[in-house]
């Protein structure tokens, strides 16, 4: 083998950081699209929410951070709150829930009566998951002593899911953080002594008091923001997953109206404190920091508006080309994402990003990517007929058959083909599995 050295002359392209974070911008549903801004908001002084984000993050806190009541108050007031909350949604059943803490115990360990103890304890948590009451006053009520209930309530505490047990909030996050490796120090301080300071928004006080910045200081409220404020909140029996629409349609005096259900971000500006610092700025890395942050934010707003701005063209195409579905007149005609990027300038990559795991809501919602479907084969001079379009003829073929003369799916392709559209057997039954129609024989013998 001869090695040498060769010298070619070509051309490449490729992408600068900034051109495929603007891409991933575009690619970001909303869910995606908030999560990352509120990183960068957290990341970048410069970067401002009209909506305000530690209040956000710290509702759920906010909502329980309150002081416990006695054991004896408790029960007191729930003949009340039974007649005022008939109409709320059930907490996990009783017995599901105590089977789920006792199988993480080892009933070999203790003795009937500490066993006993154990459920009864179980049974004084409240909705939450929280215990706020006193030791005396469980001893009391129990008949137990009150270094049996002591003894108990520890075990009881180290359970899952964390913070099971808790007292309060406040040892409920400071359970979280530890059983989690979040723990730096600064974030138990803060949940232990700064909570009543971080719900006034008082960040600035917090930050002096533990010598951190207000970034830093964001961060740990991002944090406690994303710990779970109801220890029992996520061993709840499943509930339904709402979908949240990225687009909505809206149509009045016989005009389309397309918005991005964006509202609820809240909306990002410049923080024009942080901008009037760097210009009085002396000190030439702080105003080269500055610089860069708002260099960064520009950046970032930029993208969002870019986003939006072509995803609103986008969907503008798609209800041009889609009219008589969008107006309730027909099916889906054939309909690639090359024939929107040629209608709105755009390369076809550009349009599969835009829609890429976005939904979009008109009569209902629906995904993005189902709204574009390929022509199925036809013969020339044949209407081109989107697999929507064959499944409804397969569906009134089916319909108008006589009982005595059941259509099968080879004769369904015959006479699909003798219209226009040729499509295989296979094909026929593939889509009236899909539209959940039994095959020939089972009709047959139902009718």
């Amino acid at each position: 083998m001869k090695l040498g050295n060769k010298l070619e002359v070509g051309q490449s392209q490729t992408l600068s950081a900034n051109q495929v974070q603007s891409l991933n911008i575009l690619a970001y549903t909303n869910q995606e699209l908030d999560e990352f801004l509120t990183n960068e908001y957290l990341e970048n002084p410069i970067l401002d929410c009209v909506s305000n984000k530690e209040e956000e993050m710290l509702t759920n806190v906010e909502q329980l951070y309150e002081k416990g009541i006695s054991y004896k108050d408790h029960y007191m007031e729930w003949e009340d709150e039974e007649i005022q909350r008939k109409n709320d949604i059930a907490a996990k059943p009783a017995d599901e829930l105590k089977s789920l803490l006792l199988m993480q115990m080892d009933k070999k360990k203790y003795t009937s009566g500490e066993w006993k103890l154990i459920q009864y304890l179980i049974e004084c948590l409240d909705e939450d998951g929280f215990f706020p009451y006193e030791p005396e006053e469980i001893a009391d009520a129990s008949g137990f002593s009150r270094e049996s209930v002591e003894a108990c309530l520890r075990e009881l505490k180290d359970l899952e899911p964390a913070g099971v047990f808790s007292r309060d909030i406040g040892e409920c996050l400071l359970k979280q953080i530890e059983a989690e490796g979040l723990d730096d120090g600064n974030l138990s301080a803060i949940i232990r002594d700064y909570m009543p300071e971080i719900m006034k928004g008082h960040i600035g006080e917090v930050s002096r008091k533990l010598k951190l910045t207000t970034a830093e200081v964001k961060k740990y409220i991002h944090v406690i923001g994303g710990l779970n404020p109801r220890p029992l909140m996520n061993v709840q029996r499943e509930s339904p997953e709402y979908i949240i629409p990225d687009v909505i349609i809206t149509r009045q005096h016989n005009q389309w109206e397309i918005r991005l259900n964006d509202g609820w971000m809240g909306e990002y500006r410049y923080n024009e404190y942080y901008i009037r610092m760097m210009r009085e700025a002396k000190d030439p890395e702080l105003a080269a920091y500055f610089k860069e942050k708002l260099e960064r934010a520009r950046f970032i707003v930029n993208c969002v508006e870019q986003r939006r701005s072509t995803i609103i063209r986008i969907v503008e195409a798609v209800l041009e080309l889609q009219k008589d579905y969008f107006e309730n007149r027909g099916q889906l005609q054939p309909m690639s994402m090359s024939d929107v990027a040629k209608k709105v300038d755009m390369h076809v990559s550009t349009v599969s990003r835009a829609v890429k795991g976005k939904y979009l809501q008109y009569r209902n919602v629906v995904l993005m990517k189902e709204l574009f479907t390929g022509a199925v084969g036809t013969k020339e001079g044949a209407g081109e007929m989107s697999a929507d379009g064959v499944k409804s003829r397969i569906a009134q073929l089916i319909g108008k058959e006589k009982s005595e003369e059941t259509l099968s799916d080879s004769r369904i392709a015959e006479i699909l083909k003798a219209e226009g559209t040729d499509i295989s057997r296979r094909t026929v039954a593939k889509y009236r599995a899909e539209l959940g129609i039994p095959d020939s024989r089972q009709r047959a013998y139902v009718n």
